[in-house]
């Protein structure tokens, strides 16, 4: 069953190819590499003047580890390829069910950490003060994890996501102290061991 699928898929990616030749729209990309890997990537076209630029969308870390943490492995094109606006119905039940059952969190918890993790669009609140790019207000689910002050958006330096998406799997940093395991809240690297460039594209220099 698996080759007889498989062995479809060169057509279906055709099609898909040539349809997203023939306009500027938003189109799912579908791409085979034999024998068994398929990879969906998101494909927009924009004009810039008079040139038209075409990008392929292959990641989404803007909203970090949601795909690499709490999605099922053989989901993660599909979470790559898809629109934040999909995330509700495709992949909110994938989160409820890695936090009940890897972290062991009552379900009540684990479905507030998926609409957290799950919203339509990044959450940036223009609202509060003391944003700016280093601003302490200023980072990955900060309007959940302090919600009278946090700004969201993501902070070029100093914005250690994985800490943060841990202590909210595995910890208490939304206040639940229920079965919390203090083990597995950080990944024990603090900082990055080159400082980041002050200007664009704003990587470290290289060891």
């Amino acid at each position: 069953m698996k080759r007889s699928i498989f062995a479809a898929l060169p057509a279906l990616a055709a099609a898909a190819l040539a349809a997203a030749a023939c306009g500027d729209d938003t189109r799912s990309i579908v791409e085979v590499q034999p024998p068994d890997t398929v990879t969906v990537t998101l494909r927009d076209t924009i004009r810039i003047g008079n040139t038209a630029v075409t990008f392929d969308q292959m990641e989404r870390l803007g909203n970090p580890l949601v795909s690499e943490v709490f999605v099922d492995k053989r989901e993660h094109p599909h979470f790559n390829a898809s629109q934040p606006s999909e995330d509700v119905a495709q992949f909110r039940d994938d989160i409820s069910r890695f936090v009940t059952t890897v972290a062991g969190r009552d379900p009540a918890y684990a479905n507030a950490v998926a609409a957290a993790l799950t919203p339509d669009m990044l959450v940036v609140r223009l609202d509060k003060v003391g944003g700016g790019p280093y601003g302490a207000n200023v980072g990955w689910l900060t309007y959940v994890l302090d919600p009278a002050n946090g700004y969201g958006g993501r902070k070029l330096q100093g914005d250690d996501v994985v800490d943060k998406g841990l202590g909210v799997i595995f910890g208490n940093a939304l206040g639940n102290n229920n079965n919390v395991s203090p083990g597995l809240v950080t990944d024990n690297v603090p900082a990055n061991d080159r400082a980041h460039a002050a200007t664009f594209p704003y990587l470290a220099a290289p060891n």
